[in-house]
């Protein structure tokens, strides 16, 4: 083989080599939180992927509204008998520790859920029944 083609192919497997490097992992920044943390989400998610031997597969983290947190726990997957934990929580960088069991995979909150005014067509329904009740007893 002539040298040619064979630096040639050398060259090409270096520069394949460059563009194919792994990605680093690193901590976020206040800079990237803020960025990460859009206003209309209020909550840090995590999903943990893992082997059966526990080792990690991927690990997904984002911030979501409240609806995306109403399901936390552990399940196995389908997926060559993986098991995934999700885990949300509320607060500032409140998601650094991966859930692993039941025990982490949980949603944790800072202020109750269910800080609303009502609902007035609930009240409504509720008012009319009682109104209804008392007419019936008199």
């Amino acid at each position: 083989m002539e040298p040619g083609p064979a630096l040639a192919w050398l060259l090409l497997l270096s520069l394949l080599a460059d563009c194919l490097k792994a990605a680093q992992s690193r901590d976020f920044t206040v800079k990237d939180i803020i960025y990460l943390h859009p206003s209309k989400t209020r909550y840090c998610y995590t999903q943990h992927t893992m082997e059966v031997t526990g080792n990690s597969i991927s690990v997904t983290k984002r911030c979501v509204p409240l609806e995306e947190c109403l399901s936390t726990g552990c399940r196995d997957s389908e997926h060559e008998g993986h098991k995934v934990c999700t885990s949300c929580c509320e607060g500032n960088i409140c998601n650094l520790p991966l859930p692993r069991n039941e025990t982490d995979a949980t949603f944790a909150t800072t202020s109750p859920i269910n800080q609303t005014n009502g609902h007035p067509r609930c009240m409504s329904v509720i008012v009319s029944c009682l109104w209804l009740w008392l007419g019936l007893m008199l």
